[in-house]
């Protein structure tokens, strides 16, 4: 980011005192500049440490909407300076993600069960047994109770936890890509880590605008998430170079263990929720 008044060649770097040459300190790499800035510059700092706002993250963008393979291989290649990096770039349309949609779903109050429904579902829960195991199944019953009479706790909990949660999900879809692709493209686990990390941060761009059309247009938004099935086929194909009918069973099998994890998952967060929002 360069400042509207730089300061001159000739001067002292404010930070270690070295006599400048340019914009930039040779020695300690800090910008030159005066030391008071304005709110402006310091809100444009606060955005390009996000998106480098000097095109890399638009730039990213457009490529993994419209040539996702490329932007996989050029980045495990190397090619790695125009873009940015598939890290950041995952945390900060994660960061979107939820920011935005905490700000279009509309606030609603959750109060408890009126006695009539209480009495239903713990009448419900008493024939009710996890497996046979009467110590877990006491315990899920209890917290139930508790979080049919204080659901909004229970729902702040799980809203708190989801995104280390979803972060789960990236270790999960490189591990299954390995194992899919183990034969006959043999590639290392680092190549499925980037593709996972692309492939989701597109699912969540794409999610994230879902959100946003559906309180514009109303359920008419949601059409919008057929396409990351049509992005992953292209994707899939593009970078591990196999033919449709591979990579078609490929994604097939994709999905089924991609649902079977999330359903564990949403699982392990609804225990955690009770536990922490549904005390005893």
């Amino acid at each position: 980011m360069t400042h509207d008044a730089p300061s001159p060649a000739g001067t002292a770097c404010l930070n270690c005192g070295t006599v400048l040459v340019g914009e930039w300190c040779h020695h300690c790499g800090q910008e030159g500049g005066p030391p008071h800035r304005s709110v402006w510059e310091l809100c444009a700092e606060f955005m390009e440490m996000l998106t480098h706002a000097d095109g890399k993250f638009g730039r990213t963008i457009h490529r993994l909407v419209l040539a996702p393979a490329g932007l996989t291989q050029d980045y495990i290649a190397g090619r790695r300076a125009s873009e940015i990096p598939p890290i950041r770039m995952f945390f900060v349309v994660l960061l979107m993600m939820f920011t935005i949609h905490s700000l279009v779903s509309p606030a609603r109050h959750h109060s408890g069960l009126d006695p009539a429904s209480r009495a239903e579902l713990a009448a419900g829960m008493n024939t009710w047994s996890w497996a046979g195991h009467a110590r877990a199944t006491a315990w899920v019953r209890t917290h139930a109770l508790n979080a049919a009479d204080n659901p909004g706790e229970v729902l702040n909990v799980m809203g708190e936890w989801s995104e280390r949660f979803i972060l789960l999900l990236l270790p999960i879809s490189a591990a299954i890509l390995w194992v899919l692709y183990y034969w006959p493209t043999r590639r290392p686990l680092y190549d499925h880590v980037i593709f996972s990390v692309h492939s989701l941060s597109f699912a969540f761009v794409v999610f994230t605008a879902s959100t946003i059309a559906t309180r514009l247009v109303g359920d008419a938004g949601n059409l919008l998430l057929l396409g990351p099935p049509v992005h992953l086929y292209r994707h899939l194909r593009g970078f591990y170079g196999l033919g449709p009918l591979p990579t078609l069973a490929r994604m097939a099998i994709l999905f089924v263990t991609s649902a079977f994890f999330s359903l564990l998952l949403l699982s392990g967060l609804a225990l955690l929720a009770l536990a922490l929002g549904a005390g005893e």
